[in-house]
């Protein structure tokens, strides 16, 4: 492969990219956000403890963010699909004129591929992932009573960029609940799980609404075609039906 076919495709990846990354920025803030309410609704006060008010907060703060990002996702999947059918005509069209149909509205970046859900909701899952590693590596010294400074700014910083995957983790261990840091890693799937399959649910519902209208269309037009049409007698006298006094 030639330098010039190389810079080529490491632009066009490169694009795809950026493209995914920028959709998952919203998303991802909605999660930064559910953390940091989760925070402030479990740790304030003395006493730090995990009880059921905790676990219904954590339920409530991940389906929050989950429901936002599925919304997105829902949003992402229908007009990549629109752009994808718009792919399609113009590659048909390019074919029929020999390369020469351009249109200007067009980005390949946003088709709609299956597999661009799940890398969106794996750039939204990057903190969770993240901050899984980091909790998991300096464990003892966040359950500890003095963590070091630079320790307990990365406790803040989690609580706020992932707290809704580590903060449960976090109140287990300090109530005398044993529980590894890596294990909320899993969490890492629930935004992949759920901007994955909204984003295929999203594109296959506007299919169908396209075909749904596509289908009204062609029978309005079928209708239109059979209607039977009204001869024009024009006027001369006794060519049209008398009219009943």
């Amino acid at each position: 492969m030639e330098a010039k076919e190389i810079k080529k495709v490491l632009k066009k990846f490169g694009r795809q990219v950026w493209e995914l990354f920028k959709i998952s920025i919203p998303s991802t803030f909605m999660y930064f956000c559910a953390g940091t309410i989760l925070m402030m609704l479990t740790l304030r006060g003395e006493t730090i403890d995990w009880t059921s008010k905790d676990v219904a907060w954590t339920v409530v703060c991940i389906l929050g963010g989950s429901a936002y990002a599925a919304l997105l996702a829902w949003a992402n999947g229908g007009s990549h699909y629109e752009m994808l059918v718009s792919g399609n005509m113009k590659r048909i069209s390019a074919d029929a004129l020999d390369g020469g149909f351009k249109m200007s509205s067009h980005k390949e970046a946003k088709e709609y591929r299956i597999w661009k859900g799940f890398a969106i909701g794996a750039f939204t899952a990057i903190f969770t992932l993240l901050m899984g590693i980091m909790f998991g590596a300096f464990q003892g010294e966040i359950d500890s009573t003095a963590p070091r400074k630079g320790v307990a700014v990365l406790v803040l910083i989690g609580f706020l960029t992932s707290g809704w995957s580590v903060i449960p983790m976090y109140l287990m261990n300090r109530t005398g609940i044993a529980i590894s840091y890596y294990v909320s890693c899993v969490f890492a799937l629930i935004p992949i799980a759920v901007t994955g399959g909204f984003y295929i649910a999203g594109a296959y519902a506007r299919r169908a609404k396209r075909l749904r209208e596509q289908l009204i269309a062609e029978k309005a037009q079928k209708a239109d075609e059979e209607k039977v049409k009204k001869i024009n007698y024009g006027g001369l006298p006794g060519t049209k039906p008398k009219k009943r006094k």
